[in-house]
């Protein structure tokens, strides 16, 4: 880890009272049972002993007194867990058992057990006018925006240099563009709002408490934050067709920018064969924008409207990793000397898929990076209701989450998940963080040690199958956490709340960011084991070329990678 990042390991600063007979109709039988006159054998019953009658008041009040009580009853019967069942409604409303890292408890009062919490004697007089000309804070980040002066060199631009903007001023700068973008390109589906996002373009006070730690140091000496060192964040994802998310992508990098710090971020992103106009509105807008909200052009690093690959003469996990690798590029054009382009050391690498992201969920990751003191921290992924990188991730027992494939006649079932795990599953239940021995899960925050010398770690295919060694032909982003475990990185690190999807549809429904509960005594600190599973299962991907090929077909189980220490000649960069 970089000298001047601190220390992650410590804790950081959630009534018929008629005589009318009941309609009541039994089935027509001929046994005894329903041929049987209940009301004048009941009638002859009551003759045998003296009635006694009350009053219709008194009836009601009895009526009334019975449901009231049965309703309290029930209330409590009901305070039980309902896990295992989706729905549109979050884990915490459900529960309303999470809480925050920042202070305040997030239950309310019990229902009438203090009526004096009813009321006040301190009327806040109306209108209340205290938000009256309320603006956005203007950013104290260090860095400048900057917009390309009209006609200069595309090459070699020139710059119109100002003040960074507040959020409100970076959408009256990004909002025409879009719309004018859009308005050009006829391949935009016109349901998808590029100036509007799902997720909320800004973070609630609460986040900003949580994640300040991520920006600012505590000063013990003084009680106060104060500003913390240079931290550099690489953003890196290759992506198709994903015109529908970059109203929440551009959200998100603004807010992020806003919060971090511009010139905390470097971005890459490698586009290509989107039919949707994801390339011409990431050509004209992403890198116009960046500079606008304050991002060094050094920092940013994109390239669309790349060919469509040639999936048919390739082998697909090769093709996978080259393309993963093409977007760290310049990251790894760094490992020399491990510094970001102004000269401050990496602080994580944060790889994700195309997915629905708010930048909750990324400072979600980044803080739990930090506060688990993990090596690679990875997000929850969907699929409709179902787990969606089931090929990739394992448990620490070496299984899957979730069993594979699923049954046509189970499809409407809950998803069972961890069934070879289950303190892994009680940790899901309550959103906590857990360690896994691979995942990936649509986004991914990386130390970025194992990428740099003397480990150079890349994403790669299997080595191919020969008499003497068989390795399993997992994908190239599984690769990934079993190299770091090869080389003692072995903190890998999901997170449940975390939740990232693939459809709009999903996205509204699951897309949220949810918060760990810490209850029963189950702490939101892993304990981490520093062993992986004596075996991890395995489904071979068939050794060929194309796409057209099924993992599911087999299974074996294989040993995890020994623990491997580089030589110091092994220290040299890889490009």
């Amino acid at each position: 880890m970089p000298p001047d990042i601190p220390k992650r390991n410590g804790p950081l600063p959630q009534y018929i009272s008629s005589q009318r007979v009941p309609h009541i109709r039994t089935p027509l039988s001929s046994a005894s049972f329903f041929n049987t006159n209940f009301k004048t054998a009941g009638r002859n019953m009551s003759n045998s002993r003296p009635r006694m009658s009350l009053s219709k008041p008194i009836v009601r009040v009895l009526l009334v007194g019975s449901v009231l009580i049965g309703l309290v009853l029930l209330s409590r019967l009901g305070g039980g867990k309902d896990d295992g069942a989706w729905d549109a409604s979050s884990w915490s409303d459900h529960h309303a058992g999470g809480r925050l890292v920042s202070p305040g408890s997030r239950r309310g009062w019990p229902l009438w057990d203090n009526p004096s919490k009813l009321h006040t004697d301190q009327a806040q007089s109306r209108p209340i006018l205290t938000r009256q000309n309320a603006t956005l804070p203007r950013p104290t980040h260090p860095g400048k925006s900057r917009r390309i002066k009209p006609d200069s060199d595309p090459d070699n631009p020139e710059y119109i240099e100002g003040p960074l903007p507040t959020l409100d001023e970076a959408w009256e700068f990004l909002h025409p563009l879009l719309r004018e973008i859009k308005s050009r390109t006829p391949s935009v589906p016109q349901e998808h709002e590029l100036t509007e996002p799902i997720f909320p373009p800004f973070l609630r006070d609460d986040l900003k408490e949580r994640y300040r730690h991520l920006r600012d140091v505590f000063d013990g000496n003084t009680g106060q934050w104060v500003r913390g060192p240079e931290r550099r964040w690489y953003l890196v994802t290759v992506c198709r067709q994903v015109a529908g998310m970059l109203a929440d992508w551009f959200a998100a990098w603004t807010v992020l920018a806003d919060f971090l710090g511009p010139e905390s971020l470097v971005f890459s992103l490698l586009e290509g064969d989107s039919a949707d106009g994801s390339g011409e509105i990431l050509a004209h807008a992403m890198r116009a924008h960046l500079l606008n909200i304050g991002v060094p052009p050094s920092n940013i690093h994109i390239r669309t409207q790349l060919p469509a690959l040639d999936w048919d003469n390739h082998h697909r996990i090769e093709l996978l990793a080259q393309m993963r690798n093409s977007g760290m590029q310049p990251f790894y054009d760094t490992a020399a000397t491990g510094l970001s382009p102004d000269g401050h050391p990496w602080t994580g690498i944060v790889f994700y898929n195309d997915v629905y992201l708010s930048a909750t969920h990324f400072l979600e990751l980044m803080h739990q990076h930090f506060k688990q003191d993990a090596d690679m921290t990875c997000g929850w992924d969907h699929a409709g209701k179902w787990f969606y990188d089931g090929w990739v991730a394992r448990d620490m027992s070496g299984d899957l989450f979730t069993p594979f494939p699923v049954k046509e006649e189970d499809k409407d079932l809950p998803q069972k998940l961890f069934p070879s795990s289950p303190e892994t599953l009680q940790r899901f239940k309550r959103i906590l963080p857990f360690q896994a021995f691979a995942a990936w899960n649509g986004i991914a925050v990386m130390t970025p040690e194992p990428f740099l010398p003397p480990y150079n770690v890349r994403f790669r295919r299997a080595t191919p199958r020969t008499e003497d060694f068989w390795e399993c032909q997992a994908s190239e982003s599984s690769f990934i956490s079993w190299d770091f475990w090869k080389y003692g990185f072995g903190r890998i690190a999901v997170v449940p709340g975390v939740h990232a999807t693939y459809g709009k549809q999903d996205a509204m429904l699951r897309g949220w960011v949810e918060w760990p509960s810490e209850e029963d005594q189950h702490d939101e600190n892993i304990r981490w084991n520093p062993n992986p599973p004596h075996k991890i299962r395995c489904h071979d991907w068939p050794d060929g070329l194309g796409k057209g090929f099924w993992a599911w077909d087999t299974v074996r189980w294989v040993k995890p990678p020994k623990l491997e220490i580089p030589s110091a000649s092994e220290t040299i960069v890889q490009s």
